[in-house]
């Protein structure tokens, strides 16, 4: 046979081209010159080996891939990837809810203890679901004679226990927890010395391995290739190795993950310290139930817990970590003291958006730096929780529409308007850095409806802030957009919801609001279509940077009844940046749409339907925010 070594091709792998592969070489060798490879029995063989090496190349290819984090797209081999980097990957998480208890009792004791794993029941959406205490708590008598305790926290889920005893000559044993929705977070591992040995022993998770010694009682937590998870335990090294005859005990709550969110009447399903009267007050509905760790999640989180190596020095530690242990953040973002404003040594700041809410509870806010942080943060450095620095963004459009071209109604179509704007803010917006663009919006509003002709649209930035009533008071308003300023002596780029105010002659005014003239923040009232200055000097604005500092402010009454005043500012560019800890949203109330019909002759006809906005007045429509698709 001829030399063919060199012309061997091996770089292509589909069928078709194996096939044909294998046509030229037989067609180049010297013994079989004459035979036809197309038009015999030898094209079935042909076809047979062109199968294999396809079968072959395509197995070969998807194994190679699960070796690789990037690429596996089995579970089994994600977290075996992400197992070899120190990560494991986090489980369903069941909410907690903070209640008071108030116990009438039929006697007169002395003290009252409520063990753990109390349950209460709740119901949502028309499932009930069970919630556990997380701790025992002991309650006395009062000076009122009742027995009341505070901030008592629940935890959805079911207790389940399970016992293993030791077999350490079988090398395939296991201890499991067989429920796939166990929280790991309430694990709870004991050791009994043996069936006739009652003395027991409570294990603690090993996190810091360069920490453990060789008498440590500690256990390693693994999610198995079941998909449930697996405890085990030290070799006499890292960690005290199991004999036969221990008792492993396993305890943890089995829950429903992000279902039972929101739960906020809770009633106990027995007694409470052996009493059936109980009052349960509600301090903070359940939140941070949470799905068990994502394959997207396990891979994006995987290297960075790596980076982090278990200990919080720099801010992307923080956020590593906290996005780890605390899933029920959807965004964390952090940043250290010397670049707060003002600057605070010696801090390191961090600003958490849970998924359920708009804000952590203080109970949440402790756990996070007295359990997650504590044992990870360098000594020197103190960790602040803070609440995210929400900023709303409100959009006024005025939309042209052909109604020859539809069969919706004005009304039909400025509600698909609506949803428009506000699923592009749930989509692009509510995360920390999140910007918010502007074109690709006003492309989305064109888009809703193909009558829609034109739009012509405003945004402008609105936050709020709880003014203290009947006090003059200093407060700093923060957008870190540029306001709104084209030259001297400009008013409106600033206007705000209506408050009573006393005027520089200590009269009482209602109906009154904030504007700026020039840099200086006054109160005004409107007297038809005239606006009257109320207080000439209550702070001032910087358009620059997009600060309004206020100071001797002493509104008396907030008109809508509530206890804020919005403050709303136009903006120098149509394109909005949060600053660090700020997130940008749009709510409903702030989408004000007006639909003018031009049944196709390009001019308007009629102004058929108007939207006007809950929170926010006016102000001027000349800012950067202005835009048009005319």
């Amino acid at each position: 046979m001829a030399d063919t070594a060199s012309k061997l091709t091996v770089s292509e792998l589909d069928f078709d081209t194996i096939k044909t592969n294998l046509k030229n070489f037989l067609g180049d060798q010297n013994e079989l010159t004459d035979y036809n490879f197309d038009g015999s029995t030898m094209s079935i063989l042909i076809d047979l080996l062109a199968y294999n090496t396809h079968y072959n190349a395509f197995y070969l290819n998807m194994a190679v891939n699960e070796t690789f984090l990037d690429t596996a797209s089995v579970r089994n081999s994600v977290v075996s990837r992400a197992k070899h980097l120190g990560y494991t990957p986090t489980s369903v998480l069941g909410g907690k809810a903070y209640v008071d208890l108030t116990i009438y009792p039929t006697d007169s004791p002395s003290a009252i203890t409520i063990a753990k794993s109390t349950q209460f029941t709740s119901t949502v959406n028309g499932i009930s679901y069970v919630f556990s205490t997380s701790g025992s708590t002991s309650v006395s008598v009062d000076a009122n004679g009742t027995y009341t305790t505070a901030n008592v926290e629940l935890s959805q889920g079911i207790p389940l226990s399970h016992r293993y005893t030791a077999n350490t000559n079988d090398p395939d044993q296991g201890f499991f927890l067989p429920n796939a929705n166990t929280d790991t977070s309430t694990l709870v591992v004991k050791v009994q010395t043996s069936a006739t040995v009652t003395n027991t022993y409570t294990y603690s998770v090993a996190n810091d391995t360069t920490t453990i010694n060789s008498t440590a009682n500690v256990y390693f937590l693994e999610e198995a290739e079941n998909g449930k998870y697996e405890v085990l335990f030290g070799d006499d090294v890292t960690g005290r190795k199991l004999t036969s005859g221990n008792i492993v005990i396993l305890t943890a709550l089995v829950a429903d993950s992000t279902d039972p969110n929101g739960a906020k009447v809770f009633t106990a399903t027995s007694g409470v310290g052996g009493y059936s009267n109980v009052t349960v007050s509600t301090l903070s509905t359940s939140s941070g139930g949470a799905e068990k760790d994502s394959l997207t999640n396990i891979k994006f989180n995987a290297p960075r817990s790596y980076q982090a190596q278990n200990r919080a020095v720099t801010t992307n530690d923080y956020i590593r970590i906290l996005q780890r242990d605390y899933t029920a953040a959807e965004s964390v973002i952090a940043w250290g003291g010397e670049e707060n404003d003002p600057p605070v040594y010696g801090k390191i700041y961090i600003a958490v958006k849970p998924t359920s809410g708009l804000a952590l509870s203080t109970s949440t806010k402790n756990y996070i730096k007295n359990t997650i942080l504590s044992n990870r943060n360098v000594v020197s450095i103190t960790p602040e929780i803070q609440d995210p620095d929400y900023l709303y963004i409100t959009t006024t459009s005025t939309v042209k529409y052909d109604s020859t071209q539809t069969s919706n109604t004005a009304a039909t179509i400025k509600s698909l308007i609506t949803n428009t704007i506000y699923q592009y803010g749930v989509t692009n917006l509510g995360l920390f850095s999140n910007e918010f663009r502007y074109s690709p919006l006003i492309k989305k509003i064109d888009e809703t409806e193909t009558a829609i002709e034109s739009s012509l649209n405003t945004v402008k930035l609105r936050r709020t802030f709880t003014p203290t009533l009947n006090t003059a008071s200093s407060y700093t308003l923060k957008y870190s957009n540029e306001i709104y300023h084209p030259f001297t002596n400009y008013v409106g780029s600033i206007d705000s919801t209506q408050f009573s105010h006393y005027d520089d002659d200590a009269i009482l005014r209602i109906a009154c609001s904030l504007q700026d003239s020039n840099g200086t923040m006054q109160v005004y009232r409107t007297s038809g279509a005239d606006k009257i200055v109320v207080a000439n000097n209550v702070g001032t604005v910087t358009y620059a940077s997009g600060k309004i500092a206020l100071s001797n402010f002493k509104p008396i009454i907030i008109t809508d009844g509530t206890a804020n005043v919005s403050v709303t500012v136009a903006l120098a560019s149509s394109d909005i940046t949060p600053r660090r800890e700020q997130i940008l949203l749009i709510s409903n109330s702030d989408i004000t749409i007006t639909m003018s019909d031009t049944a196709g002759t390009g001019t308007d006809t009629a102004v058929t339907s108007t939207t006007a906005s809950g929170a926010t007045s006016g102000g001027s429509s000349g800012g950067g925010g202005t835009g048009s698709s005319y």
